[in-house]
């Protein structure tokens, strides 16, 4: 198994775990050089969140999936938003199509509160 994992792993990788014998030391080791929690990944991570865009045609289920696959992406790497700076957050994601939503919904929450579970919730109803 582990000759099967070696074969997809890059060249510049390839020495930091060619001593592991067992698979799942090996699939360990891989997920420590990939999965770390450096500058760089979380740069990668906030760039693409910041160029997230809905695009007209697409399901929003999708969207908001990709919306928060990347946040928790983010959040397993220590990054933490305010819950309200999220839920605005998407609804900027949404193309000018949806201003008199974003308006007619930013203005209908509850005591004005804005959440990210409430504003993930008013965009999946939007779309039915």
């Amino acid at each position: 198994m582990c000759g099967f994992i070696r074969q997809f792993v890059q060249e510049n990788v390839y020495n930091h775990i060619d001593q592991e014998t067992h698979a799942r030391t090996l699939w360990e080791k891989l997920e420590s050089l990939y999965v770390s929690r450096s500058d760089n990944n979380k740069l990668f991570l906030l760039k693409e969140m910041m160029e997230l865009k809905y695009r007209e045609g697409m399901s929003t289920t999708d969207h908001v999936s990709e919306f928060q696959s990347v946040m928790n992406q983010l959040l397993g790497m220590g990054v933490k938003f305010d819950d309200k700076i999220l839920g605005l957050w998407l609804l900027a994601t949404l193309p000018n199509s949806w201003e008199t939503f974003r308006v007619s919904f930013i203005n209908c929450t509850p005591h004005g509160i804005i959440t990210l579970g409430l504003t993930k919730s008013g965009v999946l109803k939007e779309e039915v």
